[in-house]
């Protein structure tokens, strides 16, 4: 009981830093030392690093922010504990403590551990992602549109009911990180990638 006591924290803890490995700022800054942060919407993600580095950075920083997704899900699951807690390393990677308690905004990280908890639920997040970037080229309301889907998908694939109002708070999570975002759409101004 004590062990266990100690290690929920612990590894609330773990999952938390493992998604605040700040991969959208690193690859940037170590392979074209440039500060991702100080160039286009000034966000560490890896819609920013596709815009401002070009698309195969873009794409590195993106699998590298869902694998950490991955990683702390796996992690959880390893250690017999809830699988909800790996959701923290999602707000690792928002509310980051290498980057003065700002980061991204948890998409790419929510991805990863939406796909550990339920492969087809993450296949159809891609799905949704792909389809409204493709039919609109705005990689913000593909990210609204796909994180919506969540609770909806988890629910029609029998995941645990705390999962499910987890991915709830997800959604809410992530809608807030897009505030700016949704100003933009309202207003006809998003960018697009």
């Amino acid at each position: 009981m004590i062990g266990n006591l100690f290690l929920l924290p612990v590894s609330a803890l773990a999952s938390y830093l493992i998604g605040a490995i700040p991969f959208s700022y690193l690859i940037p800054k170590v392979f074209l030392d440039t500060d991702v942060r100080q160039h286009g919407s000034g966000n560490p993600g890896a819609s920013n690093v596709s815009r401002v580095c070009g698309k195969s950075y873009g794409v590195a920083a993106l699998i590298m922010d869902v694998g950490k997704g991955i990683v702390a899900a796996f992690l959880m699951h390893q250690l017999g504990l809830p699988l909800g807690l790996g959701f923290l390393a999602v707000l690792g990677h928002v509310v980051n403590p290498f980057l003065q308690f700002s980061g991204g905004k948890g998409v790419a990280t929510s991805l990863g551990v939406i796909s550990y908890v339920s492969p087809f639920a993450g296949l159809i997040f891609v799905l949704i992602w792909i389809t409204v970037l493709l039919i609109w080229d705005i990689a913000g309301l593909s990210s609204l549109v796909a994180i919506s889907s969540t609770p909806v998908t988890f629910y029609f694939f029998g995941v645990k009911t705390p999962l499910l109002w987890i991915s709830l708070a997800l959604v809410c999570l992530i809608y807030l990180t897009h505030r700016s975002n949704i100003t933009r759409l309202i207003r006809g101004e998003e960018r697009t990638i």
